[in-house]
């Protein structure tokens, strides 16, 4: 996937190093795992592929539209790339085996995303030169992708969403955010950005991997959370504001 591959040319391999330090791991842990109990309790097929996706992987971007900590958002956000990818891979035999449903066809597009990402994270850490004569034309590559996705899911999903799967979005949302800025501040790590960073998942790669895989319906709860995280970052780029 084109998203996957261009935002692994931004992401030197060495970034995982960051993960050593408690601060930054431990928001992501509490993310997955709070978010892993909401997947459970809704037993909705996109909430499992929810709770296991990566942050936005536009992170950084959004880090410096909110005003956090664009380095430490960045971080976080390679974090939950490493782990997101092992745990949609354990985790694809069992995603959507609801009593009344067959697993989710969910192995081939993870398996291209997965390598199309560490073909990109490779060039960049092996030919960091040739990397950043190209990063403009990369970054742009990337944002069409993005809106490609976003605008996809927009056109398939819209019909299909309802008051449950705003409120599973926002639930979502909330758990993840919160969750993650609770590690971060046990830890002495910066809450607002391990929220953003560690706390949000990417709806465009959820969305992709539901709507891949035949899931009726299943980009609702991305499109809603776009939405909700959308005017989330617009209120709190106000408050930031008026305070300031």
């Amino acid at each position: 996937m084109l998203y996957f591959f261009t935002t692994g040319t931004r992401t030197p391999l060495i970034a995982l190093l960051a993960l050593r330090r408690p601060k930054n791991l431990v928001p992501i842990l509490f993310a997955y795992a709070g978010l892993g109990l909401v997947a459970v309790i809704v037993r909705d097929p996109a909430a499992a592929i929810f709770a296991l996706a990566p942050a936005p992987l536009v992170g950084p971007a959004l880090a410096r539209f909110a005003r956090a900590r664009e380095e430490t958002v960045g971080a976080l956000v390679t974090g939950t790339i490493g782990l997101s990818f092992p745990l949609l891979i354990a985790a694809i035999p069992g995603v959507g085996a609801l009593p009344d449903q067959m697993p989710l066809p969910l192995g081939p597009n993870v398996n291209i995303a997965l390598f199309a990402f560490v073909i990109g994270a490779a060039l960049a850490s092996s030919v960091p030169l040739f990397r950043d004569a190209i990063l403009p034309i990369v970054d742009g590559a990337r944002y069409v992708a993005l809106a490609a996705i976003l605008g996809a899911t927009a056109v398939t999903a819209v019909a299909f969403v309802d008051l449950r799967s705003v409120g599973v979005a926002a639930l979502m949302l909330l758990v993840g955010t919160v969750c993650a800025a609770i590690g971060a501040i046990l830890f002495g790590g910066d809450g607002i950005a391990a929220a953003l960073g560690a706390g949000t998942r990417d709806p465009a790669v959820t969305a992709a991997f539901a709507i891949s895989a035949g899931l009726a319906g299943g980009a609702a709860v991305p499109l809603a959370y776009t939405a909700l995280l959308v005017l989330s970052l617009g209120v709190g780029k106000l408050l930031i504001a008026r305070q300031a």
